[in-house]
């Protein structure tokens, strides 16, 4: 089993509380560089997946993929087994 870092642990854990298990916004602080590094390991492991962003309930976009479309990011069901 994986060892979750601090930061994979609080992402994951307030997705848990969110609707939809979104993992958006990511925790202050976390931007940039540090954020894809952060989030690409995460969907690597299968924590995160990246889906389309619902632009009726506006979910918070992670990249945007041209034409007013974008995806955001959500937990898997490995993510918040991952965290108990």
């Amino acid at each position: 089993m994986t060892k979750l870092t601090d930061t994979q642990t609080l992402i994951l854990t307030r997705a848990s509380a969110r609707p939809g298990n979104l993992a958006l916004p990511l925790p202050e602080g976390l931007r940039g560089a540090a954020a894809k590094m952060a989030i690409g390991r995460m969907i690597k492991l299968g924590f995160i997946e990246e889906v389309e962003a619902s632009l009726r309930r506006i979910e918070p976009l992670w990249r945007e993929t041209g034409d007013v479309y974008g995806t955001t990011l959500i937990a898997t069901e490995a993510g918040l087994d991952a965290i108990g």
